[in-house]
């Protein structure tokens, strides 16, 4: 880590500082680079921290559907030719963008990468969750359930009590069954909507939870003996409550820190314990044999 006194320089404010160290921080900078980077008037590095979030929100934005040139890209950002080939460099070097020649393409893993980083770097959830397409987001959200051990199906649809029911995601890592409710909140919780939401939601996970031992095979759940069926509602952006009713919002930027934690939240989540018949033998077949 680069100390404060390796970057400061005289009449260096205290606000370009911490921006260097958000760039020491989140792009694993060596001394080196920050002299190479052009980093010599104290205007520098704010200039290259708004630059390094326009770039990421731009990337995200134009990738959604697929591809995209890097002169469109380029075109899109009021900054200047020198500082665009100075952040796109960087994220090249951290493996956050890869394409063919002038043309960018970023997998999954890219771009949630990508919008972490632009948190971490100062752009607002709002922002970020903008850049993002709603089947992407549950896409993101599944994959960051299976990169911590889980096992994600998306859209787990079943019949009880003579209706049609659907799980966004269902994620199971044993004994843990997560059914996820994925929704678009730009205001959080605090609203009668929201909160009708979270009880509806919380109203499915217990009918899941009651027809489990019958579902335990398309679930994914065989030779499991117990299980603790977990409701959870995922957002694209943070909000201002957390948990209701014991059930956590939590944001998909946010659900990478959520999951390394999540067995000592258990106590105060909202949870169905489940105990699952063993698995039935399955019956010999008979092979008749010519005498």
């Amino acid at each position: 880590m680069v100390s404060c006194l390796s970057i400061r320089s005289p009449g260096l404010p205290a606000f370009a500082i911490v921006d260097l160290l958000i760039v020491r921080r989140f792009f694993q900078w060596a001394p080196e680079k920050l002299i190479s980077f052009g980093m010599r008037r104290a205007v520098d590095a704010p200039l290259m921290a708004e630059t390094l979030r326009a770039v990421i929100l731009g990337l995200l934005a134009l990738t959604r559907e697929g591809r995209v040139d890097v002169g469109e890209l380029r075109s899109s950002l009021r900054i200047t030719d020198e500082s665009f080939s100075t952040a796109m460099g960087l994220l090249r070097g951290e493996g956050l963008v890869s394409g063919d020649g002038d043309v960018i393409a970023l997998s999954i893993n890219q771009r949630l990468d990508l919008a972490v980083k632009a948190v971490e770097a100062g752009a607002g959830f709002e922002a970020v969750s903008r850049s993002l397409g709603w089947l992407e987001f549950e896409e993101m959200a599944a994959h960051v359930f299976e990169e911590n051990g889980f096992r994600a199906l998306r859209r787990f649809r079943f019949s009880a009590d003579g209706r049609r029911w659907e799980l966004d995601i269902l994620a199971a890592r044993a004994p843990y069954v997560v059914c996820c409710e994925c929704k678009r909140w730009s205001k959080g919780m605090g609203n009668s909507t929201a909160r009708g939401i979270i009880e509806a939601h919380l109203e499915k996970a217990g009918v899941f939870a009651g027809r489990l031992p019958e579902l335990a095979e398309r679930a994914g759940l065989l030779g499991w003996r117990r299980a603790v069926v977990v409701p959870v509602a995922l957002t694209l952006s943070a909000t201002p409550l957390d948990i209701y009713r014991r059930v956590p919002s939590v944001s998909v930027l946010a659900l990478p820190s959520f999951l390394a934690e999540f067995d000592g939240q258990m106590e105060r989540l909202a949870s169905f314990r489940v105990e699952l018949p063993p698995p039935k033998p399955r019956p010999r077949q008979t092979v008749l044999r010519r005498r």
